[in-house]
């Protein structure tokens, strides 16, 4: 396969790959978005990834069948969203609920962490929406980062890669596990535990490709969603 088209279905795949788990934290589900995740969920049946994402994919695929859509929202409200889950799962201190978007480190709450983004946004060329309501930070706001530096391959040059490098190993990937280990101390967690599962098992999919392509290896393209539209 030419080594452009390949380039570029793999960045396809990676950025709906992205905006689905970004789908699981930004807004409460609602029927448009449960009917995208079961045909999603559908494609990937299947699809051999990794061990870990697959498991969770199937787990995932079971859940969104099992649970109403009353159900998923009573999750999200319950555990992320709502006083419980501000309790439990999110961190930052401001008036107001807290939901899964605004869910980050309480280090990255500091000048010097956030300093460290906006360093890394500035290398990219990528500037912060004024209008933007989602702290910075936050899980959405990084992994919207990383959906424009993955967007940024098409341009010549490594630099893309490794800034993404530099936020899945400082930011991205710690900010997930933390997400995965305050949802399993909460007994109400069931779909949005296998949700962050997944996404931690994809951020080590990205940062293996980050060190493959430092070190000059290749990441095969996974047959993953090969009829969903483009997300990007």
């Amino acid at each position: 396969m030419n080594t452009a088209i390949q380039e570029r279905d793999l960045r396809r795949v990676r950025l709906r790959l992205l905006d689905l788990c970004k789908s699981f934290f930004d807004t409460a589900p609602d029927a448009e978005k449960l009917a995208r995740w079961r045909g999603i969920f559908a494609a990937l049946a299947g699809a051999k990834v990794t061990s870990a994402f697959d498991r969770e994919a199937g787990v995932i695929a079971s859940l969104l069948w099992a649970k109403s859509l009353a159900r998923l929202q009573h999750e999200y409200y319950r555990v992320l969203a709502g006083p419980l889950g501000a309790g439990r799962i999110a961190t930052l201190k401001k008036e107001g609920p807290v939901t899964a978007a605004s869910f980050r480190r309480d280090d990255l709450c500091r000048p010097e962490p956030l300093t460290g983004i906006r360093e890394l946004m500035a290398e990219a060329g990528l500037a912060r929406n004024p209008a933007a309501t989602v702290p910075e930070g936050s899980l959405v706001a990084l992994l919207d980062i990383m959906a424009a530096l993955v967007e940024e391959e098409s341009a010549e040059g490594d630099w893309p890669r490794e800034l993404q490098g530099r936020l899945l190993a400082g930011f991205l990937l710690p900010l997930a596990e933390r997400l995965v280990r305050a949802l399993e101390q909460n007994i109400h967690a069931d779909f949005y535990l296998r949700c962050s599962r997944l996404l931690c098992s994809y951020l080590e999919l990205e940062m293996e490709l980050a060190d493959d392509h430092q070190e000059g290896g290749e990441w095969e393209i996974p047959s993953i969603m090969p009829s969903a539209p483009a997300q990007a």
